[in-house]
């Protein structure tokens, strides 16, 4: 059942004016943050590494919100996140914000589409999320401080890269990958047909993915983008 959700031009309004204030209200005192954060995000990092976040679970969420829209600078965000944002306030199924997030997933963080529009929001969401991903890889048996066994473009810990892979595609694809009757090719343990029972440790699956506007992107390529850039964030 479709259903109707009304938003007030006074809500619509305050939602706008939290956006403008937010990119305005910066702190003018330089510190080592400034030096590689863009603009709009450099006081939540501030604010979040007060309230003792993981610096490298930061680096990391940077690393997907430049991959996601390029810190909301992306000629492809500016044109979409308009009408991506009114489709989600109507009940529509789309992400939205900086890290394009999906409503539904932002619930679980008690965070909705006004929060996902702002620097501080999206960083947060993007932030749990990956938190979350990561426990579950830790949980299954990918590692911490180990590099993915077949891809060594990543972060350099297996459970971190299955983290973003996660992010991108959802954490069904978090899960122990077994060798199969091909030497070339390895699947979930759980599939039946061709799959042994000889799991492959810290294993990186390289699904891809078809985009309508054409576009296309492996989940190892995915990984790589943002480990590009969360190594650009060595100023904190």
């Amino acid at each position: 059942m479709k259903k109707t959700i009304i938003v007030r031009e006074s809500e619509l309004i305050n939602i706008i004016k939290t956006v403008l204030n937010e990119q305005v209200n910066t702190n003018t005192q330089s510190t080592s943050i400034d030096k590689c954060v863009p603009l709009l995000f450099r006081e939540p990092i501030k604010k979040f590494i007060g309230e003792g976040y993981d610096k490298r679970f930061l680096k990391v969420s940077l690393g997907v919100i430049g991959r996601e829209s390029d810190f909301g600078t992306s000629d492809r965000y500016r044109f979409t996140a308009p009408l991506k944002t009114l489709w989600a306030y109507v009940g529509g199924k789309t992400s939205v914000g900086f890290g394009q997030i999906k409503p539904e997933t932002a619930e679980k963080y008690g965070l909705d589409v006004s929060d996902l529009n702002t620097s501080e929001g999206s960083l947060k969401a993007v932030y749990k999320i990956l938190q979350d991903n990561y426990n579950l890889a830790i949980k299954i048996g990918y590692s911490n401080n180990k590099p993915s066994v077949n891809f060594n473009e990543g972060t350099g810990s297996a459970a971190l890269d299955m983290a973003i892979i996660a992010f991108n595609l959802g954490q069904t694809k978090i899960v122990k990958y077994c060798k199969t009757t091909d030497p070339n090719i390895k699947k979930p343990c759980s599939m039946v047909g061709g799959v042994l029972n000889e799991p492959v440790p810290n294993y990186l699956p390289n699904y891809k993915t078809e985009r309508w506007d054409g576009v296309s992107i492996t989940s190892q390529g995915y990984v790589k983008e943002v480990a590009t850039r969360m190594k650009n964030f060595n100023c904190f």
